[in-house]
């Protein structure tokens, strides 16, 4: 979850980003956030991530595809328009498997993008880290902490990380 108000600091590269992380948390100062400009499993761990909910998104998609495909044709062809050909019986599971299969795979990947976007909150258009002086550098080659906090105490152990810079972001000031 990405503070609305606290501390924001930049640093040199990933690792010092990670130590700083890991000192925080020891101290137990948090909610924390980091921004870097590639992903990076090290951060993740650090922060202590749990696993992405895309999957599962990606499983209940495909079922309701899959399951919502299969029960539409049954509907169609077997319960409101039965037609006898070749003398099999109504309800024949053969020919539905195709359609139910593309449905549950375009279901899955709809299910998938929708999550992604709520997931990793793109659908935001403004957040107070954005007027934080030099955070654009977040998509190039900044490796930026976002620390929901403005205890004096959590701002002298971001200090002993030594960070590039330190700011303030959020709030009434």
């Amino acid at each position: 979850m990405t503070p609305e108000a606290g501390l924001a600091a930049e640093y040199a590269d990933e690792h010092a980003l990670v130590a700083a992380i890991r000192a925080l948390r020891a101290r137990g100062i948090g909610p924390m956030e980091a921004y870097s400009p590639i992903p990076s499993h090290a951060i993740d761990k650090a922060l202590g991530e749990p696993r992405s909910p895309l999957a599962i998104a990606a499983g209940i998609g495909a079922i309701a595809g899959a399951g919502g495909a299969y029960a539409l044709q049954w509907l169609l062809v077997a319960y409101l328009y039965p037609v006898d050909t070749g003398g099999r019986p109504p309800h024949m599971p053969l020919p539905f498997t195709i359609i139910t299969i593309e449905m549950g795979f375009l279901f899955a990947a709809l299910a998938t993008f929708v999550a992604f976007l709520v997931a990793s909150r793109l659908v935001t258009l403004w957040h107070p880290m954005f007027e934080v002086p030099g955070f654009e550098s977040a998509t190039r080659d900044g490796w930026w902490l976002a620390v929901g906090t403005v205890d004096t105490t959590a701002e002298d152990v971001l200090r002993a990380t030594e960070p590039l810079h330190v700011h303030r972001f959020g709030g009434w000031s």
